[in-house]
């Protein structure tokens, strides 16, 4: 081997191995979920959830800020009413429906608070356009007890 290619591998190795060493040396701050800064932002979510709820959410004997946040995953994350209600026709109060025009639309949407989360859309023949079966949304109002579907728990 010449001395040239022999100094260009010695060269090639070192600095493998000096980058390795370095990588080795930086440390990455430990971390564990909730800790990067979670309950900042989760506060301002609890408190929109709480601004944005069209009924009015039961609190009692429930942790306030899982109520908030649920009302926030539920109402500005996702749209659960727009699968659980009946449908835009349901959905929404007469003057506040965005699917229609002024001067029946207000301008301002405005989730019926009747139907609200009631299940009932039907999405059609299921597993094809000739099926009886029918995909229909659940009623995913709490009952009486506090529970949602009927008094089902978790399990």
């Amino acid at each position: 081997m010449k001395p040239e290619k022999f100094v260009k591998a010695i060269g090639a190795v070192a600095l493998l191995v000096a980058i390795v060493v370095a990588a080795m040396l930086i440390r990455s701050p430990r971390v564990q979920a909730g800790q990067d800064g979670d309950d900042d932002r989760n506060g301002s979510k609890i408190q929109i959830g709480f601004e944005i709820a069209p009924v009015p959410l039961n609190l009692a004997g429930k942790q306030r800020s899982l109520v908030g946040l649920g009302s926030y995953i539920v109402n500005a994350q996702s749209d659960c009413n727009g699968c659980h209600s009946a449908g835009p026709p349901t959905e929404f109060t007469a003057s506040g429906n965005p699917y229609q025009l002024p001067p029946v639309f207000s301008g301002k949407k405005q989730v019926n608070p009747a139907t609200y989360l009631g299940g009932g859309r039907d999405f059609g023949p299921y597993p094809g356009p000739t099926s009886l079966l029918h995909i229909i949304s659940r009623n995913l109002t709490p009952d009486k007890t506090g529970l949602a579907e009927g008094g089902h728990t978790f399990a």
